[in-house]
């Protein structure tokens, strides 16, 4: 368990994070102050790309790293794009050009083109398409996606404190031991059963029902931690501890891990179920 000193840190930076995080999502509707969110998201979208290069590089990997920020900042913002009135199917296309344009980049160079393509792609699709969804959950034409978003956000997060802190308080058999040698199997389902009365809270203001939002708090409280578990892999393989050095957060990738494979699901929800 962390030391006093460094859980109030983190708690105040944590706090500091959300009133920002609150701020923008209530004033992203406001004309102008869309496109500070849409920079603001993308924003954090290269920081994240830059971590993800750091575990590449331990690694022996060489992408195109500028190429990749670029690439990834398009993603992002092609689905803001979408709601100023471009085709829905822009993201794809944009990940497809950006796909071309990694396999051009390298046809001077030959040598470790394999590996580099792979972690590049990979990269782009872990990282760009699951942050550009953030907004096009929170700009969806056919609901406020101010609300949505605050559930993604709310139910993936309570899912990692509630996993933190009983596992903590209970927790006695180890999850996954060789990657998260912390977590453990007592935590995970205190982190399950805070997503569900997250989700149930949460769903007076959604108009959720009951299957609603039990079967979204259900997968959103697994596959989150799933989340946590794949980017804690990635920092293992690269023998790294955390994704950044940003006192009291760690690093963008860190804060994020959980939220890159929730995004999708409340997203496609939202598209094609909901």
């Amino acid at each position: 368990m962390l030391s006093r000193t460094e859980l109030f840190r983190r708690l105040g930076v944590s706090s500091i994070v959300i009133a920002v995080v609150i701020g923008l999502i209530s004033l992203a509707h406001v004309s102008w102050f869309q496109f500070l969110v849409a920079a603001v998201v993308a924003g954090l979208s290269a920081i994240a790309v830059w971590e993800y290069d750091q575990f590449a590089k331990a690694k022996g990997g060489q992408m195109i790293f500028p190429a990749l920020v670029v690439l990834t900042v398009c993603e992002v913002l092609s689905f803001f794009a979408v709601s100023l009135g471009a085709s829905t199917s822009l993201p794809s296309v944009v990940f497809f050009i950006g796909f071309l344009v990694m396999f051009a980049l390298h046809f001077r160079q030959k040598d470790g083109a394999v590996v580099d393509l792979a972690v590049s792609a990979f990269g782009l699709l872990y990282i760009a398409v699951p942050v550009g969804m953030f907004l096009g959950i929170l700009y969806l034409p056919s609901v406020d996606g101010r609300w949505w978003l605050g559930y993604l956000l709310v139910v993936t997060k309570i899912t990692d404190i509630g996993a933190y802190f009983g596992g903590s308080l209970w927790g006695k058999r180890k999850l996954a031991p060789t990657i998260s040698p912390k977590k453990t199997v007592e935590g995970a389902v205190c982190g399950l059963v805070c997503a569900l009365a997250a989700s149930f809270v949460c769903s007076p203001v959604l108009g959720l029902s009951f299957a609603e939002w039990f079967f979204l708090g259900l997968i959103l409280g697994i596959v989150g931690q799933f989340g946590d578990l794949s980017e804690s892999l990635l920092k293992r393989d690269a023998n790294k501890k955390d994704s950044n050095a940003l006192p009291g957060l760690g690093g963008v990738l860190d804060a994020l891990d959980s939220l890159l494979f929730n995004a999708p699901i409340v997203y496609f929800y939202l598209q094609y179920i909901r």
